[in-house]
């Protein structure tokens, strides 16, 4: 798997607003794919590895390609966690509450079930959970365009 965000990421920060003529970093855009990690239940594929999305086909997704998880989708989820968990790295239920009421445009609560129970936790485990999160670095040149972010 790549474990960077790609140039044509809609959640690099220098692609909010960029013309495109599909749309695809578009305000519109963005909160469709925000709503998406937000209520969790689906992984976002990345463009370079989704052959069956248009807008991946034109940014260069090989048709062979098998679809993997965009890396710039999972950097914002994990942002989401550490902004719940504590400095040991630990997410209680009273750290979401905390949470949910801090971040308003945060996940909800079928997300944190999704993201924090299904994939985070139980991730990897069969039967239980989803599969485990990919392992990936920060890069501060991935984010919220502003009108999504708090505060």
């Amino acid at each position: 798997m790549n474990d960077r965000a790609c140039e044509q990421c809609p959640w690099r920060r220098s692609n909010h607003g960029r013309r495109h003529k599909r749309g695809f970093y578009t305000k519109k855009n963005a909160r469709r794919l925000w709503k998406q990690i937000r209520n969790g239940g689906v992984a976002q594929s990345c463009h370079l590895t989704d052959p069956s999305h248009p807008d991946h086909v034109e940014a260069g997704a090989n048709e062979n390609a098998k679809p993997q998880e965009c890396p710039g989708s999972i950097i914002l989820i994990n942002r989401e966690f550490a902004q719940m968990a504590d400095e040991s790295g630990e997410i209680t239920t009273e750290l979401i509450d905390a949470y949910r009421k801090k971040r308003r445009k945060g996940l909800t609560k079928s997300g944190l079930f999704y993201w924090v129970v299904t994939r985070l936790q139980m991730g990897g485990v069969p039967f239980f959970g989803g599969p485990k999160l990919p392992k990936v670095p920060d890069d501060p040149e991935v984010g919220l365009p502003d009108f999504l972010a708090e505060g």
